[in-house]
């Protein structure tokens, strides 16, 4: 997936009553770019043990990757949630069995963490970087984050999506 883009018409007509065709021109990283600086996760207790040394990129927003590297694979594409969510709490709300209410996210990422038992990372893109992807017609930041996480599990076709 090198050097893709996406172009998205907006039609507005249905919602202005006017004709209205807008287009909107979105640049996808390569896989290379989004997977750069991963952080790794645990779960659980070892949720509680690796949190305390995250780096402030976790008080951000976007679209986050759910990867393991060896062998490497997908397992969950997503995004933060709400003005207040950010990838720290959207994290934990995966990562641990009582934040999670034991969700089909946290089953996958507990099997895949018995199965390879080496780390389960997180790469994390930003709002700020998605929103440099877009041309064209100005959407707001939700918007930008909902289109991005589409696209990514469309491509990326991870694991499981609830």
């Amino acid at each position: 997936m090198e050097n893709f883009c996406a172009i998205l018409w907006l039609n507005t007509s249905i919602l202005t009553g006017e004709k209205m065709v807008e287009k909107v021109t979105i640049s996808l990283l390569s896989r290379d770019e989004y997977l750069r600086n991963p952080i790794e996760i645990g779960l659980d207790d070892d949720w509680t043990k690796k949190s305390r040394s995250f780096d402030r990129r976790v008080k951000f927003q976007g679209v986050y990757m759910l990867h393991v590297p060896t062998p490497f694979r997908i397992v969950y594409v997503g995004k933060t949630r709400g003005p207040s969510m950010d990838f720290h709490t959207r994290l934990y709300r995966h990562a641990t069995e009582a934040a999670s209410s034991n969700s089909k996210v946290y089953r996958a990422l507990k099997k895949v963490k018995n199965e390879t038992r080496g780390p389960l990372l997180v790469s994390l893109i930003r709002t700020e970087q998605i929103r440099s992807l877009f041309e064209g017609k100005q959407l707001e930041d939700r918007a930008m984050i909902d289109i991005y996480e589409q696209t990514l599990i469309h491509l990326l076709k991870p694991e499981i999506q609830e």
